[in-house]
């Protein structure tokens, strides 16, 4: 093993891996070193977003995750249920994450969709294209004992599973660890709400589809008023693998932990905790794994080291609440959003809150009134039925929140061009707040590129697929923005269908004569209003003025 890289990665899960792919692909030595001897054997996250899918699209391994994704149609859905068993009752069902009602919208957003993979199957993919890339510097059973940053240089100390140590230095580091060791090494505080719930999850093996009457559900929330309300009952995952037989599917079950529960379960306990949950007499349960883990919201006071040769990404970064998928999908993206612990307690506020079920009455009394939201003759039934419903739209944030998984922008970019409106062409609504529920394309700086198929109804090519590169990007109609080719920036003239050609205009809010210039990750940098404006921007050196525009941002020289 060299002793020297230009960049070393701390930590092999999904966030660790997509960055050895990303340097990989460009051509940027560097070596990973993962404590484990394997991938994950814990299914942990399972939602794969729309912006986490395109930057997968553009590493080459979206058509493989797609390969071993859930189908569409399993999962979109999610329902609140009592239990599964004989004597369970549905409380509620609704679509979610771009599926049923959804689906037309969503297909409108991106070339990708929002995809179902859990952890345990995602990772194997990842590591295989890691290590094919790079196959002498992907290094599992290696724990990073200890991390020295220098002026030009950080030093990294790791032992191996065999008991050697071994000092290697690097330009730069990626902290991907989990939160384990870097941050605290390098006096990189967290802050906000830690150890908010104290949580068990199992992986377990169970023929529960043959038994569960909603068949397009992926998360299935169970609500028993004994135990306080959802969360505290019990959440239920499908993981596949597909396509499977009801012998050999898998499922992940978690819970909070109750007052009267054991610090640790054990097979048998947990077993029971499930059994009393599904209420599913005589069903078959392997537990696979037991993990437990606690709900935390925080996030780095900042995500690079003093001497600035140290970037901390992923949950080393930000740790959140696994509602609403943000923990995997904020790491790859590398976005600061701690909307996940909102997600969280919308469960308890929101729908336990309409069901009646409240943490301060006695389990009689919360019974009782869900009791009472089943029962049609009960003065208080049209009530309870009619508060589950409006405590959807809060639950939209997590279940339907386009806005939220494809609408952010980059303020720091759009404040650098006048012309930038307000309202970010409707994403900020006129009091300035951000509109999480809907997604309002934009060319603004800022921005992702609009995504609209080039060759119409075709579907084989995205405006996206011309950005998301290793160069920077001019989208124009006219050729005669040919001229501004760098080796730095690529022009691309969009060609289509008439209708394709009026739909960009309308979309972009801009002539036909215009351009827009994006950056390599597909965030739009400088809208141009004509050939006029781009040759007095970039006619002597577009180069300059795109250096001009980025400042400092050594990640994007890095290419990652």
């Amino acid at each position: 093993m060299e002793h020297n890289h230009k960049v070393i990665i701390i930590g092999g899960g999904p966030v660790g891996l997509t960055a050895s792919v990303a340097l990989s692909q460009a051509n940027i030595p560097h070596a990973l070193f993962e404590r484990k001897p394997s991938t994950t054997n814990i299914p942990k996250s399972i939602g794969l977003n729309i912006r986490t899918m395109e930057y997968m699209r553009f590493l080459g391994l979206s058509k493989d995750i797609l390969k071993a994704a859930s189908p569409p149609e399993l999962v979109s859905q999610t329902s609140w249920y009592t239990s599964l068993g004989p004597g369970g009752k549905e409380i509620y069902t609704r679509d979610a994450w771009g599926g049923g009602r959804y689906a037309e919208e969503y297909a409108r957003m991106s070339p990708e969709r929002y995809t179902m993979l859990a952890q345990v199957r995602l990772e194997p993919i990842l590591h295989a294209r890691a290590k094919k890339l790079n196959p002498e510097g992907v290094y599992n059973g290696a724990l990073v004992v200890g991390v020295e940053e220098k002026d030009s240089s950080v030093s990294v100390q790791v032992q191996f599973s065999d008991g050697s140590t071994q000092t290697v230095n690097a330009e730069y580091v990626l902290a991907a660890d989990g939160g384990r060791l870097v941050a605290d090494s390098l006096g990189i505080e967290m802050e906000g709400e830690k150890d908010i719930l104290n949580m068990v999850s199992a992986y377990i093996q169970a023929p529960i589809s043959e038994i569960h009457p909603a068949k397009k559900t992926l998360v299935t929330w169970f609500i028993d008023p004994l135990k306080g309300g959802s969360i505290k009952t019990g959440v239920l995952y499908h993981l596949g693998p597909y396509p499977g037989i009801s012998e050999t599917e898998e499922w992940l079950f978690f819970c909070a932990l109750l007052p009267d529960d054991p610090t640790t379960f054990d097979k048998p306990g947990m077993e029971r905790r499930i059994r009393e949950t599904l209420q599913i007499s005589g069903l078959p349960i392997y537990i696979k794994t037991i993990n437990h883990w606690r709900v935390n919201a925080v996030v780095a006071e900042r995500f690079r080291s003093k001497n600035g040769r140290v970037f901390l990404i992923g949950d080393a970064a930000h740790r959140m609440p696994p509602w609403g998928a943000l923990g995997l999908n904020t790491g790859i993206q590398d976005v600061q959003n701690l909307n996940g612990l909102t997600n969280m307690r919308l469960h308890s506020l929101a729908m336990d809150k309409a069901l009646g079920i409240r943490p301060d009455a006695s389990p009689e009394a919360n019974n009782a009134s869900l009791v009472s939201f089943f029962d049609s003759s009960d003065k208080n039934a049209d009530r309870l039925r009619d508060a589950v419903v409006e405590a959807q739209k809060a639950l939209d944030t997590e279940f339907h929140a386009p806005g939220l998984e494809v609408g952010w922008f980059y303020p720091s970019v759009s404040t650098r061009q006048e012309e930038d409106l307000k309202e970010h062409d409707g994403q900020l609504n006129a009091d300035g707040q951000f509109d999480m529920f809907e997604y309002h394309p934009s060319a603004n700086p800022g921005h992702h590129v609009p995504h609209l198929w080039l060759d119409g109804r075709g579907k084989s090519k995205s405006t996206r697929d011309l950005v998301m590169n290793e160069r920077f990007s001019l989208l124009a109609l006219d050729d005669k923005w040919l001229r501004f080719n760098t080796p730095a920036l690529e022009v691309q003239i969009l060609q289509g269908p008439l209708s394709t050609v009026d739909e960009w205009t309308k979309t972009c809010r801009m002539e036909k004569e215009g351009a827009i210039l994006a950056r390599p990750d597909g965030i739009v940098l400088w809208k141009f209003w004509g050939l006029d404006e781009g040759a007095a921007a970039l006619g002597q050196s577009p180069d300059v003025f795109i250096m001009g525009l980025l400042g400092i941002e050594p990640l994007l020289k890095l290419r990652i």
